[in-house]
């Protein structure tokens, strides 16, 4: 069976088209943790009588620890990929 092999045209890249691309991707990326912290703020009312971020670190513990994984993860998914893009400028 034969096997038929293409090859890739290497086209000029920009190195600030590339940089933009990596960056929507880690903010698509990081839905979750924007949504953590919308739901964080839309159930947030002054007359709890708590400080917003005592609310935050008490309350919404799970969203906060849950927000800074997450962008933890994306940010070690999606970082070698920046910096090696930030170097090719």
């Amino acid at each position: 069976m034969a096997t038929k092999s293409s090859t890739r045209t290497s086209r000029s890249r920009n190195p600030t088209q590339d940089t933009l691309a990596i960056a929507l991707t880690i903010l698509l990326a990081n839905m979750p943790t924007l949504f953590a912290f919308y739901v964080a703020i839309d159930t947030y009312s002054a007359d709890l009588g708590i400080g917003f971020f005592r609310y935050l670190t008490t309350t919404m513990s799970g969203a906060l620890i849950f927000a800074v994984l997450w962008t933890g993860i994306v940010f070690f998914a999606f970082g070698p990929a920046l910096v090696d893009t930030r170097n090719r400028r």
